[in-house]
């Protein structure tokens, strides 16, 4: 029998992993620090989003042992920005906030040798009892501000089991709705939380928050940063301060960056020539716009139920203003008003008002019916008259009678004038023999 030959033992790793790979470098301590932000700097909409994410900056450093004393051109290579842009949000911060107390505080410092040292920030504490979003650095670092102060506000939501919704994100940020969640996909995208669509009480969102993204965050290259300039400069200014001529055609780049009307030595063009009575050529004349030819405007059911009243109005007015009324009517539909309601008042002003008085059917439509007003505040109130039975609203009546007997002072004293109507004395003569409140009335 041949017998193999022994293979030699695999030798002993002691250091590295698998193939005497080394092991790759820890992440910096900063990765896994977490700073306390107040609401009052994120939540009030009182300073920018790009302040929220240096204060967080500046918060972190604070917490060394030697105090947060990086220079400005430090923090803006921390935060990604230009110098020009890290001094206008620090300056931000510096000034007095809602409450008339900065939310940072600088502290010029002198070596011993004579020289000035950088200076000292310090960051104002939540304070006890004091709302707050407990968040990491590498989230303000690796977001840009908007999605940043929109994390906080999902962070803070989280904690205290707050419910919110896409426009109470919009609010706290200052955007609108739509901005909201397309902040939101962006976060969620990133890896920063997980929405749990329509798994929250009535029927919101649950967000879930981590402190490290799920996926990881690449390097990327520094992007220009344009906000003090226009142009990529890291100090904030202008490049582009003449134009260049590699990027355009030298043939017909014009001097001074504008064009001229007429050259300076007028040897190209014949003499000037007197226009004076002459008509403009038909090809320059304004050609009228076509008609529209599309599909004629069509109304829901629910809105055409509601316009039955008034039906032999509508041909008198015009697309626009039939768009606008069935978007008011609709509004009104949606709110919980019910439809008989809109259809009886209506049905109720349209036989209280003249035909002949009726001279813009549209501008009548959108603008004394359909808004519902009422003086007594009650939903069954329009214009004084209650729907369904058109009585007129004893609210709505008490009402007036309080605002006329609170415009007139008490009858004590026996005065020479009086007025016409109320019969209210007066030291003074009243013009045409009525007071102020009558003739107002």
């Amino acid at each position: 029998m041949t017998r193999l030959p022994e293979l030699p033992a695999e030798p002993r790793h002691i250091r590295g992993g698998a193939g005497g790979v080394a092991p790759a470098d820890p992440p910096p301590p900063w990765h896994r620090q977490k700073v306390k932000i107040p609401k009052r700097v994120w939540g009030s909409r009182h300073y920018s989003h790009g302040a929220v994410a240096f204060h967080a900056q500046v918060t972190a450093l604070a917490q060394r042992s030697d105090g947060c004393t990086a220079g400005v051109s430090t923090l803006a290579r921390f935060m990604g920005t230009s110098k020009r842009t890290a001094e206008r949000y620090l300056s931000e911060l510096a000034e007095p906030g809602p409450d008339g107390v900065p939310e940072l505080v600088t502290v010029r410092r002198t070596g011993p040798d004579g020289d000035g040292d950088t200076a000292l920030r310090r960051t104002r504490p939540a304070g006890r009892g004091a709302h707050f979003a407990y968040v990491p650095v590498l989230a303000a670092k690796t977001l840009r501000p908007s999605p940043f102060v929109l994390y906080c506000a999902i962070t803070y939501a989280t904690a205290t089991g707050t419910p919110v919704t896409a426009a109470e994100l919009a609010d706290v940020l200052g955007v609108t709705e739509r901005s909201a969640r397309r902040l939101v996909d962006e976060l969620e995208a990133a890896g920063w939380i997980t929405v749990h669509r329509r798994a929250g009480a009535h029927g919101r969102h649950a967000y879930e928050v981590h402190d490290h993204p799920l996926r990881p965050v690449l390097e990327q290259p520094g992007r220009p940063d344009t906000d003090g300039g226009s142009g990529p400069d890291t100090i904030g200014g202008s490049l582009a301060i003449k134009e260049d001529a590699g990027l355009t055609d030298e043939s017909t780049t014009q001097v001074g960056g504008a064009f001229r009307r007429r050259r300076g030595d007028r040897k190209w063009g014949p003499a000037p020539v007197d226009t004076h009575g002459n008509h403009a050529p038909a090809t320059f004349l304004r050609t009228p716009r076509p008609p529209y030819d599309g599909p004629p405007l069509t109304l829901s059911p629910r809105v055409w139920a509601v316009l039955a009243p008034v039906r032999d109005l509508l041909p008198a007015v015009s697309p626009y203003l039939v768009r606008r009324i069935a978007r008011e009517i609709g509004r009104q539909l949606d709110t919980g008003i019910w439809p008989d309601d809109i259809r009886d008042q209506l049905h109720r002003m349209r036989a209280w008002t003249p035909t002949e008085e009726l001279t813009d059917p549209g501008r009548w439509l959108i603008g004394a019916v359909l808004p519902v007003r009422s003086r007594c505040g009650r939903t069954g109130c329009h214009w004084g008259y209650l729907a369904y039975t058109g009585t007129p609203c004893k609210a709505c009546a008490e009402v007036d009678a309080d605002r006329h007997r609170g415009a007139h002072p008490p009858h004590t004293e026996a005065r020479p004038y009086a007025c016409s109507t109320c019969s209210w004395a007066s030291p003074t003569p009243l013009p045409l023999q009525r007071c102020a409140a009558c003739r107002t009335a």
